[in-house]
């Protein structure tokens, strides 16, 4: 299966019709320092290298078609092979591989899509940690915190935005800087296999950019409606709303501000899980440095009571020595602090909070010139 994804790239990457082929990679050192989880047990520091994205681009024209993709060149999942629980490595499909592809056709200010879409979910902040461009993800869109007792990874949020799916869009372009789209795609539990989901419905969803003031402000709404079935537990009516604000009030300072909403609500129980984020991000540059501040405000909820909140904040320094280089290096350090946990985790809890540092380096080039 790899060698057939392998040929199909490189197949892709060699037709006359595409016209650019970027490369982007960012690859960390990550160290954990020790800290108590939320049963007052010590979780002992950790020191890694991590290869944060590795994914290759490829982007032109069949005749008056464009096609977008992109591959990710390291992206795994943990594999069962035997089926028994007894022989499981890390694997690749087709899923993981392929991050996103799809063809568009224009028709004026219409614009027809069909394939992987991207999914416009998620905000700025999904696009800035597919890209590597941002140094603590929200609870929201995934991001880890400390881990739990009795748990084997960061504790995340009962409900996350979801990965990008197949389906087809429309997209209307209302003026100049100023766009709608619509997307119907896959339930987001679908499998292929046919062992869990039902298959049954589509999820759909509605997004608009726009900017104002020669781009000093820019503004960024989508509000997704999902499907979640399953044999075991039956029907799940998904949610995802968010809502970025991006203010540039002076030259070379960017500020965000968004919020995100993602809920699951099933029909067996009648009963509602929620995770919310907002975030604030100021990013400044001032020539080859660009210092950026980022904290996070999030509550998770489990059947409908409170599970826990996250504080956490990081602070980043990013070194583009040359701006025709390809190559940027960044140091961050962030802390994320998981509290109020409720009953869900036991008795006598208590907060915890992960502190990490982040040295390391993004290349994006287009390895085609």
């Amino acid at each position: 299966m790899k060698k057939l994804l392998a040929m199909a790239v490189m197949s892709l990457a060699a037709t006359q019709a595409m016209a650019g082929v970027k490369l982007v990679v960012r690859s960390d050192y990550l160290y954990t320092g020790n800290y108590d989880n939320n049963a007052g047990a010590e979780v002992e520091s950790s020191s890694v290298f991590t290869p944060d994205v590795a994914r290759m681009y490829f982007s032109g024209n069949v005749g008056e078609a464009v096609i977008d993709s992109a591959f990710n060149l390291r992206s795994f999942v943990i594999g069962d092979i035997d089926g028994a629980g007894t022989s499981v490595q890390k694997v690749m499909t087709v899923d993981t591989f392929v991050e996103h592809l799809f063809i568009t056709k224009n028709h004026g200010d219409w614009s027809f899509s069909g394939g992987k879409l991207w999914m416009n979910v998620g905000g700025f902040e999904r696009r800035a940690f597919y890209d590597g461009d941002t140094y603590l993800t929200s609870l929201a869109n995934g991001g880890m915190g400390g881990t739990a007792a009795g748990g084997l990874l960061g504790l995340t949020g009962s409900v996350l935005t979801p990965e990008n799916s197949s389906g087809i869009s429309a997209a209307y372009k209302i003026a100049e800087n100023h766009k709608v789209e619509v997307q119907l795609y896959n339930q987001v539990n679908r499998d292929s296999a046919l062992l869990t989901s039902t298959n049954k419905r589509h999820s759909y969803g509605l997004a608009y950019w726009g900017s104002f003031a020669e781009k000093m402000f820019q503004t960024y709404l989508s509000y997704n409606l999902g499907a979640g079935d399953d044999r075991a537990t039956g029907g799940h009516e998904l949610s995802y709303i968010a809502a970025g604000f991006r203010i540039a009030p002076m030259e070379g300072l960017n500020i965000d501000l968004e919020y995100l909403s993602n809920t699951d609500k099933s029909s067996a129980t009648d009963t509602k899980d929620e995770t919310t984020s907002t975030i604030l991000e100021a990013r400044y540059k001032m020539g080859m440095w660009t210092p950026i501040l980022k904290y996070e405000m999030s509550t998770d909820k489990a059947a409908d009571n409170d599970n826990f909140k996250r504080d956490a904040w990081a602070l980043a320094l990013e070194l583009t020595p040359k701006a025709e280089d390809a190559f940027r290096y960044h140091v961050a350090y962030t802390s994320i602090k998981d509290r109020d946990f409720g009953a869900g985790f036991g008795a006598n809890t208590e907060d915890m909070t992960k502190n990490m540092i982040t040295v390391g380096f993004k290349y994006v080039g287009d390895i085609a010139k």
